[in-house]
């Protein structure tokens, strides 16, 4: 089980360009932790990097687990699926388990993929092709393929944001019952502050050289700082990678 994880001092250049300056952060085990902020504030960068696919040029990444070494999963926002694509679900899932020395899956890893899509509620789309399914249907596969190894970490980028309501809730509600179940830490990138406020129990804003964590409330309450954050990064030209129109909405929907 994860026991800590802790970020010190932590600095992401590229090209000279400095994404990520002296961020520190430290999360407690089994706590759903939001990241929110402006585009380009590095927030994918931040994830990245715990992933260990970006090197700091500075600073610390620490994972304390009781294992030797914590596992990891990982959802992005999206991925390129051809819609030809003939693996068919329970197949893909079954990518995101640790391979024996059998090109054939135990008996113990056929197991645990069968109680892994009956808790995602993927069981019932085990036969059909992945290039097939509908964008929510996909998601909750990719979720699943996360949470196949019974990850120490979840980390969630942006995982709902082309998602309908109805299905950004159902994949949120499938995080938050393997915390309570599993004790699963999460890192997720959201702009949706009413989503936030339903299923963070930390926040971290982040915008380029300024960090600031604490409860959902004193975060989200703070309209001041809030308008603060996200305008003086949209005036500072800011490349909105993701629509400026949902940060904007989101800092709306937090004051209602």
């Amino acid at each position: 089980m994860l026991r800590r994880v802790q970020i010190n001092d932590l600095q992401v250049s590229f090209n000279g360009e400095e994404i990520l300056k002296d961020l520190s952060l430290d999360v407690s085990p089994g706590q759903m932790y939001a990241i929110i902020g402006p585009n380009g504030a590095g927030k994918s960068t931040l994830l990245k990097s715990i992933l260990g696919l970006i090197h700091p040029q500075h600073g610390e990444i620490v994972l304390s687990c009781d294992q030797k070494k914590p596992v990891i999963g990982y959802v992005p926002q999206s991925r390129v699926i051809d819609d030809d694509m003939p693996i068919c679900a329970r197949d893909f899932i079954s990518l995101g388990q640790v391979s024996s020395f059998f090109p054939w899956p135990s008996r113990r890893e056929k197991r645990i993929l069968h109680e892994m899509m009956i808790f995602t509620d993927t069981d019932r789309l085990a036969k059909k092709p992945v290039g097939k399914l509908s964008g929510g249907e996909r998601q909750r596969v990719f979720l699943a393929q996360a949470l196949v190894r019974h990850p120490d970490l979840l980390l969630l980028d942006e995982s709902t944001a082309n998602l309908d309501p109805d299905a950004q809730t159902r994949m949120m509600e499938l995080v938050k019952k393997a915390v309570h179940e599993w004790g699963v830490t999460v890192l997720f990138i959201c702009h949706d502050f009413q989503m936030v406020r339903a299923y963070a129990d930390h926040i971290l804003l982040m915008t380029r050289g300024y960090y600031k964590t604490g409860d959902v409330q004193s975060i989200l309450d703070d309209q001041a700082m809030l308008k603060n954050v996200f305008q003086s990064s949209f005036d500072e030209g800011v490349t909105h990678h993701e629509g400026s129109a949902s940060s904007g909405l989101s800092v709306s929907a937090s004051s209602r």
